[in-house]
C-alpha cells in the first residue's frame, strides 16, 4: 500500500481549509513551460516543425514575467524538467529509462540531440533561473521528459523516477524540489505514485468529460471542439474549491486562456472571463492557464491580450477581496 507523508497530510488541512466558505476567493494563473517536449510525439523529427513559435518562447518569457511583476500577480510556471538541463550529456545522464508506451511515437527519441544539436529548443536553464528570481513566480514542473500517464504502457515506476529525476535537478539548481505538478496533456494519473513524490498541489481538469478525455482521445475533433465551444460561453462557470485526492491537494483548471482567437470570439472569450471573476464565490478558485508558446506567432498582439487580462485580475484583486495566488500558496509549508 502506498503511504502518505505528512507533508502531503498538511495538503489535505489545507484542501480541507480552502474548501471552508470563509476562505476569499483567488485566481491562480499557471503556464506550462514545455519547449519541444510538448509537441515532440506530433513533431517527430520535423525540425521546422512549430519552429516559430518555440523559437520566440525566448521573447516571450521575460515579456511574461515583466507584465506578472509590474502587477504583482503570482504564478506558476510548471516547467518540463529537461529545460534544466545544460545539453544533451547532461539530459541522457539524469532522464529515466522512458516508459514502454504501446504508441513508440510518444517516447523521446534520442534522434533529437543529432536534429537540435545545440539544444535551443530543448533546454532552457537561463529562463528557469529567471522565472525563480522573479518576485511571485513559483517554479513548479510538467514532469521531466512531459511523461503521459494515461497512455498504455506507462506504469507508476516511469512515474515515479521521473518525478524522482525533477526532483534531484530541482534540488540542485535552486535548492529544492518542486511544490507543484501540471500533468502533461493535462493526463490526470497515477495520484497515488505523485503522492510520494516531492509535489503537495496539483492542477486537476474542468469537471465536464470532455476536459478530462483519457490519453490521446482528448485530441480528437469532438472533445476538443466541445472544449472550444465552453471557452466562448459566457454563462459557464468553472471556478472550484480546493480538494483532496490521494492525500494530495487539487486546484482544478478553469479555463485555457486562447489568444489566438479571431476577434469576435476573443470578445466572448474575454466576456466569460470578465463574468468568471466577477461571481467568484468564497472559497472558489479561478485557474486560468496557458502556454509560453501560445504567443509565438503574432507576439504583440497575442501579449497585448494577455496584458488586457491581467489588467481585469487586477482590478478584480484591487480591494483585497480577491487574491492573487500561486499553486504553491495554496498548501502551507514547513
Amino acid at each position: 500500500p502506498v503511504k502518505s507523508h505528512p507533508s502531503n497530510i498538511k495538503a489535505t488541512k489545507a484542501a480541507q481549509s480552502n474548501a471552508d466558505s470563509d476562505a476569499p476567493p483567488s485566481v491562480v494563473i499557471s503556464l506550462d513551460f514545455e519547449l519541444r517536449w510538448g509537441m515532440h510525439d506530433r513533431l517527430g523529427t520535423n525540425y521546422d516543425g512549430y519552429r516559430q513559435n518555440l523559437e520566440n518562447v525566448r521573447e516571450a518569457v521575460p515579456a511574461l514575467l515583466k507584465l506578472l511583476s509590474e502587477r504583482r500577480i503570482r504564478a506558476t510556471w510548471a516547467c518540463v524538467g529537461a529545460l534544466g538541463c545544460a545539453n544533451w550529456d547532461e539530459y541522457f545522464r539524469r532522464a529515466p529509462a522512458p516508459p514502454q508506451y504501446r504508441e513508440s511515437r510518444l517516447q523521446v527519441n534520442a534522434a533529437y540531440a543529432d536534429m537540435d544539436p545545440e539544444g535551443s529548443l530543448h533546454f532552457a536553464p537561463d529562463l528557469l533561473h529567471l522565472i525563480r528570481e522573479t518576485p511571485g513566480q513559483e517554479l513548479g514542473t510538467h514532469t521531466f521528459s512531459h511523461i503521459y500517464m494515461r497512455e498504455p504502457g506507462v506504469t507508476a515506476m516511469d512515474v515515479i523516477a521521473d518525478l524522482s529525476a525533477v526532483s534531484d535537478l530541482w534540488s540542485e539548481l535552486f535548492g529544492q524540489p518542486p511544490i507543484s505538478l501540471v500533468f502533461p496533456r493535462n493526463q490526470v494519473g497515477f495520484m497515488d505514485a505523485v503522492s510520494e513524490a516531492s509535489p503537495k498541489v496539483v492542477r486537476g481538469t474542468e469537471r465536464p468529460w470532455f476536459h478530462g478525455a483519457a490519453g490521446s482521445n482528448g485530441l480528437s475533433l469532438l472533445p476538443r471542439s466541445l472544449r472550444l465551444a465552453d471557452s466562448l460561453n459566457p454563462l459557464a462557470h468553472r471556478a472550484a474549491e480546493l480538494e483532496e485526492v490521494h492525500s494530495l491537494a487539487m486546484t482544478r483548471a478553469s479555463l485555457f486562456l486562447r489568444v489566438n482567437l479571431p476577434q469576435p470570439a476573443w470578445a466572448l472569450h474575454l466576456l466569460r472571463i470578465k463574468r468568471e471573476l466577477a461571481r467568484l464565490r468564497q472559497g472558489e478558485i479561478f485557474h486560468l492557464w496557458w502556454h509560453p508558446h501560445n504567443l509565438g506567432k503574432d507576439m504583440a498582439k497575442r501579449l497585448g491580450r494577455v496584458e488586457e487580462i491581467l489588467n481585469c485580475v487586477v482590478e478584480r484583486c484591487a480591494d483585497g477581496q480577491v487574491q492573487s495566488r500561486s499553486m504553491k500558496d495554496l498548501v502551507p509549508l514547513p
